[in-house]
């Protein structure tokens, strides 16, 4: 199990998220190697035991993956407030 240092206050939010990213990625680790977990793969649910072979379980639709890549590309989103006519 790994050691998590203590968020201090004066941490900026990147920092705060590598630490949350590095946390997650160890527990992950730790679980694969215990048992079975399920994670997403190139639109595809994958099961995934600790010495066998990754078995696709389900095929994900609905995404447009080109733009899910145009999006990853970009550092920035803005994000427009808009108002919904309620008729």
């Amino acid at each position: 199990m790994s050691t998590v240092d203590i968020i201090d206050e004066d941490d900026n939010e990147s920092g705060i998220a590598a630490k949350a990213a590095n946390v997650l990625r160890d527990r992950f680790i730790a679980a694969a190697q215990s048992g079975t977990v399920l994670y997403v793969e190139n639109d595809n649910l994958v099961s995934k035991t600790p010495n066998g072979v990754p078995v696709v379980i389900k095929c994900l639709e609905g995404r447009n993956p080109d733009l899910a890549q145009r999006l990853a590309d970009r550092r920035t989103f803005k994000i427009k407030k808009r108002k919904i006519n309620q008729d």
